[in-house]
């Protein structure tokens, strides 16, 4: 366990958007696509497909932190409305 008090910490960003492949529905971050084509389809299928559609983000459930001083991420679940108040 650590001694850390956890008194130095930044705000992490959100997630970035994702795409779906429209075949394999692989699920993955634009920047990964190094060729512009779908990991996926490629190596089981052995066709570059690049037909791919933009994910909606969700509202943030969890927000996320890390601590400058330990490295520590704590993860926050939020609350979205008085529903979820138990």
């Amino acid at each position: 366990m650590t001694v850390c008090q956890h008194r130095n910490i930044v705000l992490l960003p959100a997630a970035s958007r994702r795409i779906r492949c429209r075949h394999c529905h692989l699920t993955i971050d634009p920047e990964e696509l190094g060729d512009n084509h779908c990991p996926e389809c490629y190596e089981v299928y052995g066709v570059k497909r690049s037909d791919f559609e933009p994910l909606e983000n969700e509202p943030a459930a969890i927000v996320r932190y890390r601590c400058e001083d330990c490295g520590i991420t704590i993860d926050v679940q939020s609350r979205r409305n008085d529903q979820d108040i138990v």
